[in-house]
């Protein structure tokens, strides 16, 4: 993929999804540019578009990035011929763990309009490792599939003690209200936990003043003492993509629904 291309593939990809489409250009324009993106032509014509991206402090885990084919050159097979050639790439280049999101979503004239996707991603392989009810709005979940790209090696992981200091609020992009915390490792802070429960209290004050509906938080599972402040404050775990930062250290999800919680503490209010 060039920058030459950027503009047929954001049309190709609003006419299934505007959302995305919105998301990917911000993506190729200003963050990543077209490093990892893959375009298939017909004549000239982009007719399919797929890639991937790092995610930081990563040892050779990948997510795949927006992946999508002409309408009138569905169901042939186009998807699952980009898919497999991606996929040989990133093993070539040593890739070891592969994760894909895919949405719910039911349109109420189409239907499931991603159920196709997520059979796909699961015939080749890949299966649902962590599901976030409600994530892009209420009744809307995300599925976060991962696959194994390479065998899975075998090395012992010790915890780590790391003092964390969230330091920024933000809504996620293509939701309705799902917001999260930025935070970075405190060097030194020479702390008995990573953060408390009033730090995390803090934070949910603050996104539920900008509307917050729902709050979502993940870790390396190597950090110790994680898990107490945050179910002290109502966060429920919501799984673990395995072995994603490295072999032995997982990513822990977890969440927190504003309207839940109203609910359960008030039932006779809502």
């Amino acid at each position: 993929m060039f920058e030459a291309d950027i503009d047929a593939v954001v049309a190709l990809i609003e006419t299934h999804d505007e959302d995305d489409a919105e998301e990917a250009e911000r993506f190729y324009r200003e963050l990543n540019g077209c490093h990892g993106q893959f375009v298939l032509e017909k004549e000239g014509e982009v007719i399919g578009v797929t890639g991937f991206d790092a995610p930081t402090g990563c040892d050779q885990s990948y997510w795949i990035t927006w992946t999508y084919v002409h309408a009138q050159h569905t169901n042939r097979g186009v998807g699952r011929s980009m898919l497999t050639e991606l996929f040989d790439y990133l093993q070539q280049q040593g890739g070891r763990k592969l994760f894909v999101k895919v949405s719910d979503y039911v349109d109420p004239q189409d239907g499931a309009i991603y159920a196709a996707a997520l059979h796909l991603y699961e015939s080749m392989g890949f299966s649902i490792e962590v599901q976030h009810d409600d994530f892009y709005d209420i009744g809307e979940a995300q599925m976060i599939l991962g696959m194994r790209l390479q065998e899975e090696g075998d090395s012992p992981i010790e915890e780590q003690r790391v003092a964390i200091q969230f330091n920024e609020i933000f809504e996620i992009g293509e939701t309705e209200g799902s917001w999260s915390f930025g935070w970075h490792e405190q060097k030194g802070g020479g702390r008995d936990v990573p953060f408390t429960a009033e730090d995390v209290q803090t934070g949910l004050g603050a996104v539920r003043e900008e509307g917050a509906r729902c709050v979502f938080l993940s870790f390396p599972s190597n950090y110790a003492g994680i898990s107490e402040p945050l179910i002290e404050s109502g966060f429920t775990e919501a799984g673990s993509l395995k072995d994603y930062y490295a072999d032995g250290i997982d990513e822990l999800h977890y969440a927190y629904n504003f309207n839940q919680k109203l609910l359960a503490s008030n039932p006779n209010e809502i």
